[in-house]
């Protein structure tokens, strides 16, 4: 009896804090001891509408003033295949490696978290000009780039990395498990061993029928880092990159090639390939783990210079100037592997 009434006045007390619903969205309140979800559904003329979300939120939140952001991104599979993200974030949470901050899932459907090229819908512009607006109207979170980051599985980093990559200012980081990226520039390049699991019809859907291949280019992440490297590696934007090399739709084909266009190009980041690790399955949630560490870490925390450092930098640094190495040069293209 005690803990449903203390969970009834949770629930209560939680709905006073946030905001009125905005005209054409809705939400529903529920709370335990781990934190509150909140259940919304946003009307949109830019995607299937309305759109609807979970708002996980942190113990305490109401009495935190400003918290951090994070975009939580489904996979092509669509909300059934991100059903561990919720008690991965509150076991988070629990241990440290995620900062309290409030954590948005949307339901996008396979809708690669793109504009699609005939119009129909627009999942890029609805984020960038709608979700994120009325997130921060309706719940206690800072709309800066350092309390704004993405987290997302297989479409769900694909978009994400998109997203922070084409609005670097708009994101803090971005981590990307999985990512369903192809190793290629070229559409025409693509292998069928990395898009067997996207039949054609899919891809026109995207990209239109036939294929623009200029449009395939402008939504594809390499293309974008390689465009915008400078603005990304000015921006700060933190990046993290992950994926399994037992992946059974072969996707660390992509993310490998994506880690070498962004070390050939400068732009730091950050990138596991783990071993054992598959698509789905058991090692999914430690390593979503993983990813929220690092932005907890890089993005959503005060970075300060480890000052332990700074003489054996400024050491090793004279003996790269006496060599003839430029200290300031962090990354080389890398030669090719086959002799």
């Amino acid at each position: 009896m005690k803990n449903t009434r203390r969970q009834a006045l949770s629930v209560v007390t939680l709905a006073g804090l946030l905001a009125l619903p905005q005209s054409g969205s809705t939400q529903t309140v529920a709370a335990s001891t781990q934190g509150s979800e909140v259940k919304g559904q946003l009307a949109s003329t830019l995607v299937p509408s309305p759109v609807s979300y979970t708002a996980m939120l942190p113990v305490d939140y109401d009495k935190a003033q400003e918290l951090p952001l994070l975009l939580a991104l489904h996979g092509g599979d669509g909300i059934a295949g991100f059903s561990f993200i919720q008690s991965t974030v509150q076991a988070a949470w629990q241990s440290g490696d995620l900062a309290p901050c409030v954590v948005v899932i949307v339901n996008s459907g396979r809708s690669f978290w793109m504009d699609w090229k005939d119009g129909s819908q627009k999942w890029e512009t609805f984020v960038m000009q709608e979700l994120l607006a009325h997130l921060r109207s309706t719940f206690k979170v800072g709309k800066s780039a350092r309390k704004t980051a993405l987290i997302g599985h297989s479409m769900g980093g694909l978009g994400g990395l998109r997203l922070a990559f084409k609005y670097p200012d708009q994101f803090g980081g971005v981590a990307a498990l999985e990512a369903a990226i192809e190793p290629t520039f070229q559409y025409a390049a693509i292998n069928v061993r990395n898009n067997f699991f996207r039949p054609a019809a899919l891809m026109e859907s995207f990209f239109g029928k036939p294929v623009d291949v200029a449009y395939w280019e402008a939504s594809n992440p390499a293309h974008i880092a390689v465009a915008r490297a400078a603005r990304i590696q000015t921006s700060g934007l933190q990046i993290y990159l992950d994926v399994g090399d037992r992946d059974i739709l072969n996707t660390y084909d992509g993310v490998e090639f994506l880690h070498r266009v962004l070390w050939d190009h400068g732009i730091d980041h950050e990138y596991r390939l783990v071993r054992g690790g598959d698509h789905w399955g058991a090692t999914v949630p430690p390593r979503f783990r993983d990813g929220m560490r690092f932005l907890t870490r890089q993005v959503f925390s005060v970075q300060q210079e480890d000052s332990t450092q700074v003489a054996n930098r400024e050491r090793i640094n004279q003996m790269k100037k006496a060599a003839g190495v430029d200290p300031a040069a962090l990354h080389l293209a890398l030669p090719n592997t086959k002799p």
